[in-house]
């Protein structure tokens, strides 16, 4: 089985109808990632308050673009630590940034946040990205 993109992925994928369907913007050659994403209300934890596990996904999402872009091509998470600052409401436009910060033969380091437009901090996470060449074959 080779990697496929068949854009279903559950943040970048227009053919995902449940999905936050973002455009992650490469910059500089995956030194950078900018997204921008209103999650809707079904998105949410506690009443009006976006659920932690979809923040953790943007930042997830911002970071392994920045190993897409450096690589250039299929690149998967192999790490990724949150840190929350505060609650983000839903229905409100979110931006998430990402940075590479350490590039290696076999690993990419980047680091991300997701801020509100008034520059609320709302979340930061660290990560690592590796990439995927065609040999990869899941074990089912």
């Amino acid at each position: 089985m080779g990697i496929e993109n068949n854009n279903r992925c559950f943040v970048c994928g227009k053919k995902n109808p449940y999905g936050l369907q973002v455009n992650p913007e490469i910059r500089d050659a995956g030194a950078e990632v900018h997204i921008e994403c209103t999650p809707p209300e079904h998105m949410q934890g506690w009443a009006n308050i976006l659920h932690g596990g979809i923040i953790s996904t943007l930042l997830d999402e911002a970071i392994t673009h920045i190993g897409i872009g450096t690589y250039d091509g299929p690149a998967v998470t192999a790490q990724l630590e949150v840190r929350f600052r505060k609650p983000a409401p839903t229905g409100v436009k979110l931006f998430v940034y990402a940075e590479r910060t350490k590039v290696s033969r076999r690993l990419i380091e980047a680091k991300a946040e997701v801020r509100l437009s008034d520059d609320t901090l709302i979340a930061t996470g660290a990560g690592k990205v590796m990439p995927v060449d065609e040999s990869f074959a899941p074990t089912l």
